[in-house]
């Protein structure tokens, strides 16, 4: 509230149109004033405020040794930078939008005063260009004027200064043009043009200043996303293309230079109807195709090493194989492991009929193979395979459990009886099959009347078979 209040008492409207009607160009010195005592006291005076932020105190002495020696003592130009400093503070603080606009006037005045009277800098070299971006610095970030006065500031500075653009400008350059083309006031190209002056003018200053090219690096990044939300409107695919397919053609065989360059040109819009697009594409799903072939290989194989390992671990895989090697002595003792591990009632008959086949059809031991058969029915009694195996045992064995013709016709009863019992107790097609192939073919050798009685029987008696079998049987008749 301080300030404000000396700065309303010492500064009205009326002062500031004053200063800027004053502001004729001329470059007069206190060399020569009479009061030239005076006035460099007060200059004096007026910059000890300005170091002490007093700006307030500052501007009437300012003000007054600026109206008789704009130039000061005729070697420096502090009377115009020292001003601008002074108004620019003092702007922040007024409220009245017309004392603002006169004020602004003045600030920008300095600015033309300055150049006329001291064109060059300490190295003698042109300092237009540099009070351009000044100026331009200020507009944007202190005052927030008028885009368009600030953009012809701006590229007569660019123009001006080339690769040596100042840093502070570069996202005030960056931020107008992006709006300018989003209000459609500027083209594409134009849009463009500017993008790629401002990384050129980055690109050179990060690479060949060592003071501020640090500087310059965070300017270039933080205009990127401006740049990049405009991306697909000023930086078409064919755009694009143009400036990466040499890059390509360079190395088209760099995996990591063509999935970037593809990831660029999808970034930016190109489809797969841009034929650099298709190409890598292509080559892309080839890698991937390969890639996944060679998953699929090692999958594959894991699947291989893990039922291999099973395998070695499993006696019943390792019985099968012995089975099938004509190692019948490996393949009963491997089944008969495998018994003993399983807990699971099914598997366990599975192999108990495995057993009695083994037994039975390889080492005709047909006790073993009779016993591991019930077994294996009595497990699981839904399955007619242990039956058919018992009524084919029977029926082989009928010479030698059979000591004449009648006898051997009752081994063939029991073989019979095994058959049937096998089509009662599983429905499964093949077993049907089987049973029924065998019973019809065993029907011509059932006993005839006759033969029954002539041996002291009659039909439904019964008949106590000998030998492994071991079974009453009903007799039966042709």
């Amino acid at each position: 509230m301080k300030l404000r209040t000396v700065y309303t008492s010492l500064l009205t409207l009326s002062t500031f149109l004053f200063v800027s009607s004053t502001l004729t160009g001329q470059c007069k010195d206190w060399t020569d004033a009479s009061n030239k005592d005076d006035l460099e006291n007060k200059h004096m005076f007026y910059r000890d405020a300005v170091k002490q932020k007093d700006f307030a105190k500052a501007y009437p002495l300012w003000k007054e040794v600026y109206e008789i020696a704009p130039a000061a003592d005729g070697k420096r130009a502090s009377h115009y930078s020292d001003g601008r400093e002074i108004i620019k503070n003092l702007y922040a603080a007024e409220t009245d939008a017309s004392k603002q606009e006169g004020m602004l006037k003045t600030f920008l005045k300095l600015y033309d005063e300055e150049y006329v009277c001291y064109p060059k800098d300490k190295k003698g070299k042109d300092k237009k260009g540099y009070l351009l971006e000044n100026k331009v610095y200020e507009l944007y970030y202190t005052f927030n004027h008028d885009r368009d006065v600030i953009l012809e500031s701006l590229l007569e500075a660019a123009e001006l200064n080339g690769q040596d653009l100042g840093y502070s400008v570069i996202y005030p350059y960056a931020d107008i043009t992006v709006n300018k083309f989003n209000a459609k006031k500027i083209s594409a190209d134009e849009a463009r043009e500017v993008y790629t002056k401002i990384n050129s003018i980055c690109d050179h200053q990060i690479k060949s200043n060592e003071k501020f090219g640090p500087y310059y690096k965070q300017q270039k990044d933080a205009v990127a996303p401006l740049f990049e939300s405009i991306g697909n409107d000023i930086f078409g695919c064919d755009y694009h293309v143009k400036k990466l397919r040499p890059e390509y053609d360079a190395n088209p065989n760099d995996k990591a230079n063509y999935t970037r360059i593809y990831e660029l040109l999808d970034g930016y819009g190109c489809t797969a109807s841009e034929p650099l697009m298709n190409e890598i594409y292509n080559k892309m799903q080839k890698e991937r195709s390969a890639k996944l072939a060679a998953k699929q290989a090692a999958r594959d194989k894991d699947i291989a090493n893990q039922k291999a390992e099973w395998a070695a671990n499993n006696p019943a895989i390792q019985a099968q194989k012995a089975y099938k090697a004509g190692d019948f002595s490996t393949a009963v003792a491997k089944y008969q492991e495998a018994i003993n591990q399983e807990t699971d009632p099914t598997r366990k008959a599975d192999y108990h009929y495995y057993l009695a086949v083994t037994y039975g059809r390889k080492l005709k031991e047909y006790g073993k193979a009779k016993s591991n058969a019930l077994k294996a029915a009595s497990l699981n009694p839904s399955n007619g395979k242990p039956y058919i195996l018992l009524g084919d045992l029977y029926a082989k064995s009928a010479r030698s459990c059979g000591k004449n013709g009648f006898e051997q016709r009752m081994v063939i009863l029991a073989a019979v009886a095994k058959w049937r019992k096998a089509k009662a107790v599983d429905s499964d097609p093949e077993v049907q099959a089987n049973a029924n192939k065998n019973i019809t073919a065993y029907a011509g050798q059932l006993p005839e009347k006759e033969d029954v009685f002539m041996n002291g029987h009659k039909p439904g008696g019964t008949f106590r078979v000998g030998c492994w079998i071991g079974e009453t049987v009903t007799i039966k008749t042709k």
